[in-house]
């Protein structure tokens, strides 16, 4: 199938490649498929592109990467949600804001998204604990 997107132009994607939201991300309840782009320019940053609506796409990090002490609670219905065993069979990542004035680099610690990558599977968690913060400044840790 054949993707045009606002960000990376046309990209071919199979099938097989397509990621389904069992609860949407927060503010974009018409998209629940998306593709997972990588671009190695700029790793540890991935892409989810959505195919509902192609000019949507997020960027996304591991909270893991982001924050050391980074430690969330997954719930049974939770890895159910997603068709997986155990918390070793997902990824964890977080949106980030990317704003005009780069130093505001920042990303939603209490609302991660757990996936399952092997059958494609993901949902937004929304954290009821303020451990983590809303807007996790990424820059303010690198200083």
């Amino acid at each position: 199938m054949l993707l045009k997107t606002r960000l990376f132009g046309e990209i071919e994607i199979e099938e097989k490649e397509v990621i389904n939201f069992t609860k949407p991300i927060l503010g974009f309840d018409d998209c629940r498929q998306y593709v997972l782009v990588e671009k190695e320019a700029v790793f540890p940053v991935f892409w989810i592109q959505s195919i509902d609506k192609p000019d949507v796409a997020f960027p996304d990090v591991s909270p893991f990467s982001v924050s050391d002490e980074y430690s969330i609670k997954i719930r049974p219905r939770d890895l159910s949600d997603i068709q997986a065993r155990n918390t070793v069979d997902i990824l964890v990542l977080t949106i980030l804001v990317v704003p005009e004035i780069t130093t505001s680099l920042r990303t939603n610690l209490r609302a991660p998204i757990i996936y399952n990558p092997v059958d494609k599977v993901a949902k937004q968690l929304i954290l009821n604990d303020d451990k983590y913060p809303i807007q996790h400044y990424i820059l303010d840790q690198v200083s």
